[in-house]
């Protein structure tokens, strides 16, 4: 076989065995049974109180009745296959409603119980991932995405928008208000969510909120006043930063923000989620330290008048500074470790283990900032979800954090702020079903809803931790494998590092000041580029040298005598730890004759 020959076909051989994995690990589980569940406290998802001895039919996919075992109850079919859950707990499928999904995350999400997932990420494939869930050929949870639109209000219009393009594209251009209704019309039953951005005019915000819950879509956003964002019709507002910036009311607080200035780059790697300026999702100490909480009730009273639904994604944001960091990080590790999961890219795993420690590094003061303003937001949550505001769960994996077990993480969280279970659930199930408008089918234990249900060993009531314990988990009628198994695939893999917004990026050299030095010279060279992190180093001739961070375009390297003695040309590059990062070449170096 020629060697053209040979390179054309080894990939059609790699996707056969891909279709071969992700069939067989979906096999019957295409086909909707009957399940009759019995026995076992159902926990509904309603609030309600727990219903003991409870008896769950599901018919077609679809829940056809619920009752305790001391009701009159429906008649159950003869050949009907039974799940035993009694001394066990029912709840409903958990919902993950903010994640940036990658092939691998599957049996995660299952595993733990989390039976549908809203991807704010996607692209061209997000489609065919879709299809592939609801028709049992890929085995994970159901796939919901999103649609975008291009904000030609402020000059950033797609000009491939709807167009069939290798990269995500907006669906459509958005120049005025008037242009809102034709653009929710072309996502119409192809897109599951519509996403805005913080910095969108509020008139034209409103016209498309307007426009697409006449079709009943929600929309979802970042917001720089969470009150604003509210008042345009926003359904759910994701991560906390709006909240903060609305609660900052003293001229200091406002002072300090405006120091801070907004993010303009798109990236920030692990080690820079402190960032200096402000970004949605990110760590930003001076803006939550200077939250006014006299002013909370009043914020309050606003985003549960418009029933504004809030995403803290607080185990992303803040897993370097809560009293459970240890502790979550254990239980990922030991995770991780298993050797069924080696299918998880290593990148991903140093990624979901390093969040841990991005505070390492910070000053005590600093950390004490950070700690009074995670005060802040425990405290503002809490006195949120007792005046009847809702909260959606989404935890932004993979982005840093594990799939599934984060979800966990977050209930926890928000329990530790002092959130009930009952309400922490709900912001996994219910509310977050709610939010999303898909209430009708999603969220909790019903009759006419989804056959989601996951059975618990263990009281989620008594702790929430518990939640964690799955034994069974049924979707959409079919009880699912939830092991995890070596070489577990799905047909669509995202490439590049840019898919991953906390990877370091490749590091590159522009210039070198100086770029020649003489014969054991003792200098610090500015290493000047693109892309540099706090853990890059600087490299000569192989060896690295003694590496200072000015920021991500400056390194300051030090050339040491005992590394000039030998005249010539050397190559000064960058290299960037794990994960994302990489070696460049550099630029030429030159030692010469003293």
């Amino acid at each position: 076989m020629s060697p053209i020959a040979s390179r054309k076909t080894a990939p059609l051989k790699t996707l056969a065995a891909v279709a071969a994995v992700t069939l067989a690990g979906a096999g019957p589980q295409a086909f909707a049974q009957t399940i009759f569940v019995k026995g076992g406290t159902l926990i509904d998802g309603t609030g309600a109180a727990p219903t003991r001895d409870a008896r769950i039919l599901i018919q077609d996919g679809v829940i056809k009745g619920v009752w305790s075992g001391d009701e009159a109850g429906q008649s159950v079919p003869a050949g009907v296959s039974v799940v035993d859950a009694t001394g066990k707990y029912i709840i409903p499928g958990l919902i993950d409603s903010h994640v940036h999904y990658n092939w691998y995350e599957g049996e995660l999400f299952l595993h733990y119980g989390v039976t549908s997932v809203f991807d704010l990420g996607g692209g061209p494939w997000s489609h065919g991932m879709k299809k592939g869930v609801e028709a049992g050929a890929i085995r994970a949870p159901r796939y919901y995405h999103r649609a975008s639109f291009g904000d030609g209000a402020n000059g950033r219009a797609d000009k491939f928008a709807g167009m069939n393009t290798a990269r995500s594209r907006a669906s459509a251009n958005v120049n005025s208000p008037a242009d809102a209704e034709a653009a929710v019309n072309a996502v119409v039953g192809k897109a599951d969510i519509i996403t805005l951005n913080e910095d969108w005019k509020g008139e034209v915000f409103s016209a498309i909120s307007k426009a697409a819950h006449a079709k009943g879509l929600s929309i979802i956003s970042h917001s720089y006043n969470a009150l604003d964002t509210s008042d345009w019709g926003v359904d759910g507002i994701e991560h906390l930063t709006g909240v903060g910036m609305a609660a900052t009311r003293s001229e200091a607080g406002k002072s300090a923000i405006a120091q801070m200035g907004i993010c303009t780059h798109s990236y920030a790697p692990l080690l820079e989620q402190s960032l200096p300026c402000i970004a949605a999702g990110h760590k930003n100490s001076l803006l939550y330290r200077w939250m006014d909480t006299t002013y909370f009730d009043t914020m309050i009273a606003h985003l549960v008048k418009n029933h504004t639904y809030l995403n803290p994604t607080l185990d992303f944001e803040w897993g370097g500074i809560i009293d459970r960091s240890n502790q979550f990080e254990l239980e990922d590790a030991k995770l991780l470790a298993s050797p069924n999961l080696d299918y998880v890219p290593e990148d991903e795993k140093k990624e979901f283990l390093d969040q841990y420690h991005w505070a390492d590094e910070v000053s005590a003061e600093t950390k004490k900032e950070f700690t009074k303003g995670y005060h802040n937001v425990q405290l503002f949550l809490k006195k949120f979800v007792a005046a009847g505001g809702k909260l959606y769960s989404g935890t932004d994996s993979a982005s840093a954090n594990v799939p599934g077990l984060s979800l966990h993480h977050e209930m926890q969280i928000y329990v530790d702020a002092g959130i009930p279970p009952i309400q922490a659930l709900q912001s996994s199930t219910l509310w977050a079903a709610e939010m999303a408008r898909l209430d009708g089918k999603l969220g909790s234990v019903v009759q006419g809803k989804y056959g989601d249900v996951v059975i618990l060993d263990a009281d989620p009531l008594q702790d929430i931790h518990n939640a964690q314990l799955v034994s069974k988990v049924i979707k959409g009628g079919v009880l699912q494998d939830i092991a995890f198994h070596q070489g577990y695939n799905t047909p669509f893999h995202i490439f590049g590092q840019g898919t991953k917004h906390l990877y370091a990026q490749p590091p590159v050299v522009s210039n070198l000041v100086p770029g020649v030095i003489k014969q054991r010279d003792d200098v610090w060279v500015k290493v000047q580029g693109e892309n540099f992190s706090p853990n890059s180093i600087v490299i000569l001739g192989g060896v690295h040298l003694d590496t200072k961070f000015v920021g991500d375009g400056e390194l300051d390297a030090r050339v040491a005598p005992e590394e000039t003695v030998r005249v010539g040309n050397y190559q000064m590059g960058v290299f960037t730890p794990r994960p994302g990062g990489g070696t460049t070449e550099g630029m030429t170096f030159v030692i010469e004759y003293k």
